[in-house]
């Protein structure tokens, strides 16, 4: 083969439109379809398939159908389930693990201790925020109880 700088690129973009005409098949043949909620039905069955244990109960959807919450049939535990292009990233929450909770009228932050999802925004619709708002804040990390905020206790 011949190792000319030209030959190279030719290479690389013929690699680069074969893997972009492969994408776009993918996505012409409903390969990838984007999550969206209809009802909290597909929240509250990704709970239960991802989570060892969690029995769904009542649940909310966002105002976007991108995220919905998911409180546990024995109320340990509060779901979250978020659209991620086509997959969902589940958590469940137990009681002190929302680090702070911020709420501006239907509009939720929620912020937790952990990189990986430091902190989510939830618009729930006027009916629902009132109610969920008083489940959310069971949830919530004890402001007094706390030491060290964002560190993990001393051993």
């Amino acid at each position: 083969m011949d190792d000319s700088p030209l030959t190279l690129l030719i290479v690389l973009g013929v690699s680069a439109l074969a893997v972009g005409a492969l994408i776009m098949l993918n996505r012409l043949i409903g390969g990838w379809q984007d999550v969206e909620f209809t009802d909290t039905a597909l929240p509250a069955r990704r709970m239960e398939e991802d989570v060892t244990g969690f029995e769904a109960g009542d649940g909310v959807l966002s105002a976007d159908r991108k995220a919905a919450l998911v409180m546990e049939k024995d109320e340990e535990r509060l779901g979250l389930v978020i659209a991620r292009s086509s997959r969902c990233v589940t958590r469940a929450i137990r009681p002190g693990e929302i680090a702070r909770l911020d709420v501006d009228g239907t509009c939720f932050h929620i912020h937790f201790n952990d990189f990986t999802l430091p902190r989510v925004t939830l618009d729930l619709d006027e009916s629902a925020a009132e109610g969920w708002e008083t489940i959310m804040r069971r949830f919530v990390k004890d402001a007094a109880a706390s030491k060290g905020e964002g560190h993990a206790p001393a051993s």
